[in-house]
């Protein structure tokens, strides 16, 4: 009977008389709908479909467990910090304190990263069968035990076995205490302490809840923002804390009251305290005030939790679905089509190393496309945000995140939401600072090819004289994620490989917006809810984009679409003209030529090609960047904390690649005599052309919150992203190897159309296996450390 009704199906098709037929069907096998999916499927039951296998051991070659030895890219492994330690702890000239024991007071370890030898050497050892540079760490130690208390960065190897350590290159023997990261020593209990004895009983009948004490009605401060010596005016260490009741979810409880705390070594004091919409220089004066106007002063109830509340992270209200149906899932009938060996991850064409570095986040390099490298290095550099407000503690917040381990915050990525459920995922491990055992991170990154549900290219010819005929691929990706939450805004950071030779580096912002005491009418945020708002903000993103286009050789060009006028032709009046526009190539020479300001009256390609490269017709080999995430910081570059992120002051800017400026941020950036700012690298002016450049690429966007982003920030329009696409680089678009293309052609006879000829290159489009089942949810409940802090 099955085999009867595909027979009719296929005649009804051709008589277009399908709608009447399914409805036929639908009507014949009510209830028994399985039995035609049988049929389909390759005459299988859904219910004995096998799971889905690789077809062949070139691919789906899947290791990722730490390589004996190591890349000379990848960042260390949890061997190399192991011998790292004993060696530094071994060292008696250090003094070092083991990380549980330390303090303020101490010399410790403050982190360790890879450090990445001089480009030379590596690209010898890559591609002239040089010898492979020696792994070494770049340590980071704070010295509070020494008499001037400061902080060093060591360069120590080999590794895995070290043997001696020398100061960072190009950076100060001794950087000032007073400018180091934030850290453990920077810790708020006793302050929490000082306050409650201070001020407890008012805080309570205020709010509802202690800083201590405080059973399940409790207020906590668990967002700063660091006023720097820049916007203070004094050298000191400075930080202004914010409070809250402590409740799902407490960032969107704010409360009227915030404090500055100047820290010296272990103690403190608080010489600003902010509360009912002033500024005091005393707890005691707070206390005063609060006993004369305690009845005109608002009161906060302590908030009662149910489900239901807007300011909760729980999924309520009426679904739009009536029944909890399961969403699409993507199937990959051939199993993986990557490999992976360690942390070298190779796709079709693509191959590349991948690290996160603890400061500054995810790190690729070595990108090649057919066996020739595209780029040296692409990485982030700074994820920063700049907050604007009519309170103090808003309007000096700028977070720079790399200063708070944005790389070490990359957790788990849950399987089924930050990426697919089959995707494979990479862990990481850090130094850091309260632990020696280094902290293991399970799900860092996630590895899955993706069906963006748009073509990589289509056209369909239908009349006759354009041939008749459709051709199109599907879209499918390779893309590594990695989502680092820096509280309390998380950043998906996607580096996107497409099959015609094009880079997409995304990032999107979700997480919750910094909720803020709405106290009066003001220019800097909607009023969300009672007593909440959320300040404008503006995000800020830096990546660094180290291009080898055919060599190290090469040139930024840039193409000045103007207009021009031109004689009109066709027109029976011989004088009149018409505007057109034309491209006008413009080569820069130095670094402040490179250094872009985007002017949107004057459109341009950006393109860096290698002049030694040409093709028949002359044209030089080359790669355009794309960045549809441009934003512009509209503040003076010297105003407040913009020196420290002088970078947003470009678009882009092209240096030429130093040793001596690996990064465009460093931990040291926000004082007042920072160890360098990105300004330095543009101000020589060095020449670019014929050089081996770097691209430092900006994008951000402001955010204005609103009602729909409490309690989560959703991520629709929050994604910003630039691309790296062949220019001129290939004889034509490589994209047309792509395999799993479909092409219909006509099928005619005597001038007349009887059938169509569907050509897939050999690739099958039926799917008849089903994936593996995914046991992420029994291993959470075995472990839980990996997704939440035991």
């Amino acid at each position: 009977m099955l085999e009867n009704v595909n027979k009719t199906y296929d005649i009804d098709l051709r008589t277009n008389a399908r709608h009447n037929f399914l409805k036929k069907v639908l009507q014949a096998y009510s209830g028994k709908c399985y039995n035609l999916f049988q049929k389909w499927a390759s005459r299988k039951s859904i219910f004995q479909l096998p799971i889905c296998r690789r077809p062949s051991s070139d691919y789906g070659n899947i290791d990722t467990e730490e390589n004996d030895h190591p890349s000379v890219f990848r960042d260390l492994t949890k061997r190399e910090i192991k011998s790292l330690l004993g060696f530094l702890y071994s060292e008696s000239i250090l003094n070092l304190t083991v990380a549980e024991k330390a303090s303020v007071s101490s010399n410790y370890i403050f982190i360790a990263d890879l450090y990445l030898p001089p480009k030379k050497d590596v690209l010898k050892y890559l591609d002239n069968e040089g010898p492979q540079p020696q792994r070494e760490a770049h340590v980071m130690i704070f010295r509070g035990a020494i008499p001037v208390p400061d902080v060093i960065e060591i360069v120590v190897g080999p590794l895995p076995k070290p043997s001696g350590y020398r100061h960072v290159p190009y950076r100060p023997k001794s950087l000032p205490f007073i400018d180091r990261p934030f850290n453990t020593a920077d810790k708020i209990g006793k302050v929490l302490d000082l306050l409650d004895m201070k001020l407890g009983d008012m805080l309570f009948d205020l709010y509802g809840g202690r800083l201590v004490n405080c059973g399940n009605r409790c207020l906590t401060a668990n967002l700063f923002n660091q006023v720097t010596s820049v916007l203070s005016g004094v050298r000191k260490r400075r930080y202004f804390w914010w409070l809250y009741c402590d409740v799902d979810y407490s960032i969107i409880r704010p409360l009227d009251f915030a404090f500055l705390v100047e820290y010296e070594l272990d103690k403190f004091s608080l010489p600003k305290i902010w509360f009912d919409g002033h500024l005091f220089k005393c707890l005691e004066d707070v206390l005063q005030y609060y006993l004369k106007y305690k009845n005109y002063i608002q009161k906060v109830p302590f908030p009662d939790i149910t489900e239901k509340f807007r300011r909760t992270l729980v999924s309520r209200g009426t679904p739009p679905f009536k029944i909890p149906l399961r969403d699409p899932q993507q199937v990959s009938p051939d199993g993986k089509r990557y490999n992976i060996y360690d942390r070298h991850i190779s796709y079709g064409y693509w191959e590349f190393d991948v690290a996160i570095a603890p400061f500054y986040g995810p790190r690729l390099n070595d990108i090649r496309y057919k066996n020739e490298r595209i780029a040296y290095e692409i990485s982030t550099q700074e994820l920063a945000v700049a907050y604007f407000g009519y309170k103090p503690y808003e309007y000096t917040a700028l977070y720079q995140d790399n200063r708070y381990q944005a790389g070490t915050l990359a957790k788990y990525l849950v399987p089924g939401v930050d990426c697919p459920l089959d995707a494979t995922f990479l862990s990481s491990a850090f130094k850091v600072e309260f632990h020696d055992k280094p902290l293991f991170n399970q799900h860092a990154f996630c590895v899955f090819e993706f069906n963006t549900g748009l073509p990589l290219r289509r056209h369909h010819a239908y009349f006759k004289n354009v041939h008749s005929f459709y051709e199109g691929v599907e879209n499918i990706v390779l893309i590594l994620r990695t989502i680092p939450s820096v509280f309390p805004y998380d950043y998906i950071i996607d580096f996107i490989f497409y099959h015609n030779g094009v880079i997409k580096v995304k990032i999107t912002a979700s997480g919750v917006v910094v909720g803020s005491w709405y106290g009066r009418d003001n220019p800097f945020s909607f009023q969300l809810e009672d007593n909440l708002m959320a300040p404008l903000h503006q995000h800020l993103f830096h990546f660094k984009v180290d291009l080898d286009i055919k060599g190290t050789k090469n040139r930024f060009e840039t193409l000045d679409i103007e207009p021009v006028v031109t004689q009109n032709e066709v027109c029976d009046d011989p004088n009149t003209t018409i505007v057109q526009n034309k491209f006008t190539k413009r080569l820069k020479k130095t670094e402040f030529e490179g250094a872009c300001k985007y002017d949107f009256n004057s459109p341009k390609y950006l393109t860096f090609v290698n002049n030694n490269i040409k093709d028949k017709y002359g044209n030089s080999a080359g790669y355009r960047l794309i960045n549809t995430g441009m934003t512009k910081n509209t503040r003076p570059p010297n105003d407040a904390n913009n020196p420290a992120v002088c970078w947003s002051q470009y678009q882009l800017a092209v240096t030429k690649y130093k040793d001596s400026e690996p990064t465009s941020s460093n931990m040291f950036a926000n004082c007042d005599n920072p160890v360098f700012t990105f300004k330095d690298f543009i101000d020589d002016n060095e020449n670019i052309v014929d050089e081996d450049l770097v691209a430092w690429v900006t994008m951000g966007m402001y955010h204005i919150p609103h009602k729909e982003d409490i309690p989560v920030t959703h991520t629709p329009g929050m994604s910003r992203s630039f691309y790296l696409t062949p220019f001129n680089y290939f004889d034509e678009s490589p994209g047309m190897s792509v395999n799993n293309a479909v092409r219909i052609d006509t099928m005619s006879k005597e001038g007349k159309t009887e059938s169509v000829n569907i050509h897939r290159y050999g690739t099958r489009s039926d799917i008849d296996c089903i994936p593996k089942k995914n046991p992420f949810e029994a291993m959470l409940k075995e472990n839980p450390c990996l997704v939440v802090e035991c």
